[in-house]
């Protein structure tokens, strides 16, 4: 008994760390600007609908479902949007010139069959919802009865594990798809994250499967403590979600997508794949033309100057290089170890000394000196300058005198 206590006190403990832990993740999403739109997409709706997930079940854990009853079947659309996310999170990572087509909106046929199917729930009012959070409250076992308006959610339990088992494989399938044919080496960094990203993936559907498997009462009827049997997948799927939201966290390079950087294949006339070796040359290979582009990029903002524009940004490089800009973004941090505003700030304060060793520049103001740099504003150029020197502008020329 004791032991039953502790586990179902840790698995509300667990999943509300993993609530707290994806929540954070999509607002780093959201907060990213220069990530790929699409893959911040598809990750963030993911991420959404399985806090939604962990969130019910903490409150029927816990029984305070009663509290709030709508919980229990209002969001239920979310779910079926979480499975087609997963897929198209891989493909756009592997495959950015994907063209989305009318036949795509085929995936969302499970979520508006979803908002159908609880059309009798959403206008059943507060008086119907509290009705059946204190039967599923009391006895979870009954959440496979609820009627909904087109089948019993029991029903609904299996569609759910079909769609998560069919998506996964088939995000499995062309992960490896892609790498088997050898079309683009990408960065090893991001390669590795699709296959963790998978790896977790897969854990958690097989942990959803078990606990919907428990829900549409195939297992329950046979099983002495069932809840036990409920409640340890539902402790997997929390830890599954709390290792993808940490590694979002830790790395937000991950929502820019892989960098397209063709190169020439060691056969081209070769259907074989080619061994492991010649795959790592590869990899490293295009790691270095990546290196060899920000240096590139870099360089030809400086020699034209572009950065005295102070309306200079990542969208007019990105349209000067023919580049996306999360690509430019992403190449820049990964092997710069700088974001694209930092880099033009150094610039900018480079270029501002240079006018300040100038004796001819005398004439000019400071806040002359900031406008010439690159900087719209006084007080702008000021809070860069000392963070990138340590002293204010007027410290420096003083500095300079001086000397």
């Amino acid at each position: 008994m004791f032991c039953y206590i502790k586990l179902s006190v840790s698995v509300v403990a667990l999943l509300i760390a993993a609530v707290f832990t994806t929540f954070f993740a999509c607002g780093t999403i959201l907060m990213e600007k220069n990530g790929n739109p699409k893959l911040k997409g598809f990750m963030f709706a993911m991420l959404w609908g399985i806090i939604h997930y962990h969130i019910i079940h903490v409150f029927v854990f816990t029984g305070l479902i009663d509290k709030v009853p709508f919980l229990l079947r209002g969001f239920a659309p979310f779910y079926y949007i979480v499975q087609p996310a997963i897929y198209f999170y891989v493909v756009i990572n592997l495959d950015e010139n994907y063209n989305f087509s009318k036949i795509d909106l085929l995936h969302l046929i499970p979520a508006v069959y979803a908002i159908i199917d609880n059309f009798d729930y959403y206008s059943g009012g507060p008086q119907h919802w509290q009705y059946w959070a204190r039967v599923i409250s009391d006895d979870y076992s009954k959440i496979a009865n609820y009627p909904g308006t087109l089948m019993k959610a029991k029903y609904n339990f299996i569609l759910r594990i079909l769609l998560y088992v069919s998506y996964t494989l088939f995000a499995w399938r062309y992960y490896i798809k892609n790498i088997q044919l050898n079309r683009e080496i990408k960065s090893q960094f991001v390669l590795k994250w699709l296959k963790l990203f998978l790896i977790v993936i897969s854990i958690f559907v097989v942990s959803v499967s078990f606990s919907s498997v428990y829900n549409a009462v195939f297992i329950s009827s046979f099983i002495d403590n069932s809840n036990l049997f409920l409640k340890i997948p539902i402790f997997v799927t929390g830890l599954a979600i709390i290792t993808l939201a940490t590694y979002i966290l830790l790395n937000p390079l991950l929502l820019y997508g892989l960098p397209k950087i063709n190169y020439k294949t060691i056969a081209d006339n070769k259907k074989s794949l080619p061994n492991f070796k010649s795959l790592k040359n590869d990899i490293d290979e295009v790691d270095n033309k990546e290196y060899i582009l920000a240096q590139t990029i870099i360089s030809e903002i400086k020699e034209r100057k572009l950065y005295l524009n102070p309306d200079f940004s990542i969208a007019l490089a990105s349209e000067h290089f023919s580049i996306p800009s999360h690509h430019i973004s992403f190449i820049l941090n990964n092997h710069i170890n700088k974001s694209f505003p930092d880099i033009i700030c150094e610039m900018r304060i480079d270029h501002s000394i240079e006018l300040l060793k100038d004796n001819s520049n005398k004439k000019y103001t400071m806040e002359a000196i900031g406008n010439i740099s690159g900087f719209n504003s006084r007080t702008t150029y000021y809070v860069s300058f000392k963070k990138i020197t340590g002293i204010s502008p007027n410290v420096y020329l003083q500095n300079l005198k001086l000397s």
